[in-house]
């Protein structure tokens, strides 16, 4: 059986984009080749073949303002992938959703 492998998205992660996808790189297990940014995320998740979990535990005011709507667009993009994939799931605690 697979290991879950999980990221849990807080602020300290969110300063800004490459620190964000780095962080979900690493945390998911994403190959080398990861482009970092919204598209590459969805493609390694809709490829994903191991039980993965993507926890946003966040209040988007406590971001730096230019990450805000970013971050609810990677929600989104999680969101679409976790309803294609079984092996995704998604939580949003609060503040995002």
């Amino acid at each position: 059986m697979n290991e879950l492998r999980e990221a849990i998205v807080t602020s300290a992660v969110c300063k800004n984009r490459h620190m964000l996808h780095g962080y979900l790189h690493d945390a998911l297990g994403f190959p080398d080749y990861y482009g970092h940014n919204l598209s590459a995320l969805a493609d390694c998740l809709a490829e994903a073949g191991t039980p993965l979990l993507v926890t946003f535990a966040i209040d988007a005011e406590s971001l730096p303002t230019d990450m805000q709507a970013y971050m609810l667009k990677l929600v989104q993009v999680c969101a679409r992938e976790a309803l294609a994939n079984e092996n995704v799931s998604l939580i949003v605690e609060h503040g995002l959703s």
